[in-house]
């Protein structure tokens, strides 16, 4: 059965775990050895996990495939061994929700045949696989639909917008309109509008501001800026030290009323939305949002 996404009304963590060897930020982490030979440390992972939790994550966001820019995805049978030791396991032991992040439909059934996943997070919102969308609809999951120019291999060779929030937004509502033609029901489409996706340093900070225009179109809105490159730009920070600059985010993020924040460190960003929570309740007549 399952999980019911934690409700709207308020910005919620979600919680970052990679089982790659090579993402930006965290690859390496719990996946050890040569390419074939892979192995995975499920116990660190799951107490890692666990960390993210005991922070305030009220979800987790799982995946085994590096999208950083100039990355080449693995065949789909590697991306299933490094979740298998941990997937199931990471469902039954921990509290919360949990998305998986793929492209994959292989692996998505993999997955909810495991019946270890409570929901999708598709960054090529749902355009990758052609069986994605009928996977995912007929298993009844919430999906995020993140936008996304070009391959992770290719989106940071050249990208051009004339208005990225008018661009992204119009490009995910057809995302989410496709989804709905498949049996997506309106309610389970959450919208990421990919910072860092194929987009140049102006475009992920006019994203941003425009979040609120993305959140008037009535669909859930999940921010991921964690530690990405246009925070290293902003600021000259490497991804370790980027951490300062994702909580601004995060309080941006909550103050236009996203939904999710998608990070590493959990405690920052849940101790982050507490602030902008108790600012946002002050500040809000009485019954708002």
């Amino acid at each position: 059965m399952l999980r019911p996404l934690p409700p709207p009304g308020t910005t919620h963590v979600l919680g970052v775990l990679n089982l790659t060897p090579d993402s930006f930020s965290d690859g390496g982490l719990f996946v050890s050895g040569a390419a074939g030979r892979e192995r995975i440390d499920a116990d660190a992972a799951l107490a890692h996990a666990a960390r993210l939790v005991a922070d305030g994550a009220a979800m987790l966001d799982v995946g085994a495939v590096s999208t950083r820019p100039g990355s080449e995805a693995p065949p789909p049978d590697v991306e299933w061994a490094r979740l298998q030791p941990v997937l199931a396991r990471l469902r039954a032991a921990m509290p919360v929700p949990v998305s998986l992040d793929t492209t994959r439909a292989s692996v998505l059934r993999r997955a909810l045949d495991a019946g270890a996943v409570d929901a999708l997070n598709d960054v090529s919102a749902l355009g990758d696989d052609p069986e994605m969308a009928a996977t995912a609809a007929a298993a009844g999951l919430p999906v995020i639909l993140m936008h996304r120019r070009g391959t992770p291999a290719t989106m940071q060779l050249a990208p051009r917008y004339d208005d990225a929030p008018r661009e992204v937004r119009d490009e995910l509502l057809a995302s989410a309109a496709r989804a709905q033609a498949a049996g997506i029901a309106r309610e389970r489409i959450l919208l990421d509008p990919g910072l860092g996706f194929g987009k140049r340093v102006e475009d992920n900070v006019a994203l941003l501001a425009a979040l609120p225009a993305l959140r008037a179109t009535g669909h859930r809105i999940v921010v991921g800026a964690s530690r990405k490159s246009f925070l290293g730009a902003l600021t000259g920070r490497e991804p370790g030290d980027r951490e300062h600059a994702t909580t601004a985010v995060t309080v941006l993020a909550a103050l236009a009323g996203a939904d999710f924040v998608r990070v590493h460190d959990a405690r920052a960003a849940a101790d982050a939305l507490a602030v902008a929570r108790a600012v946002r309740a002050a500040t809000s007549p009485p019954g708002g949002r």
